[in-house]
């Protein structure tokens, strides 16, 4: 996930605000030593904050002008996160790729399979690799309806 701010950016933004937090600190007459005892807390503060991912900011799309069913503003959600995930290696695997082994495993099931490592030869590499291998990403929207063609005909 990307910060909110890049690291030398962050670094020197909490610098700035330790110094300035110090000097308020030492005119208010604290003793030097407890200005940076202080001081240093709200640095790492700063730039832990500045650190954040933004995991926590929403993509506001707009439904599409037509809307004929309600399915339609399902489709623009799913197709926003899919965006997301294509662009976030992390989101893809904490998100989307969690649904797609569920939606598998169920499929497999169905024909009495009862593990991902069983049900290899069915799925077929790619779809395993895509659902199983630490390294895999999100693939392109095309190989994507492959990907979900296969898991609906199983």
């Amino acid at each position: 996930m990307t910060p909110l701010v890049g690291l030398v950016r962050a670094l020197l933004l909490a610098l700035a605000t330790g110094v300035v937090a110090g000097f308020a600190l030492v005119k208010l007459g604290a003793p030097l030593g407890w200005a940076v005892v202080v001081a240093l807390p709200v640095a790492a503060l700063v730039l832990l904050l500045a650190r954040l991912p933004r995991a926590t900011d929403i993509a506001w799309s707009p439904l599409p002008a037509h809307a004929s069913s309600a399915t339609s503003g399902q489709a623009s959600t799913l197709a926003g996160r899919l965006e997301e995930a294509s662009r976030d290696r992390d989101r893809f695997l904490s998100r989307v790729r969690p649904r797609l082994r569920a939606l598998a495993e169920a499929r497999l099931r169905q024909r009495g399979v009862t593990t991902l490592a069983e049900g290899r030869s069915l799925l077929g590499e790619d779809v395993y690799r895509l659902l199983t291998h630490p390294d895999a990403a999100l693939p392109h929207p095309r190989a994507l309806a492959e990907v979900l063609d296969r898991l609906e005909n199983l």
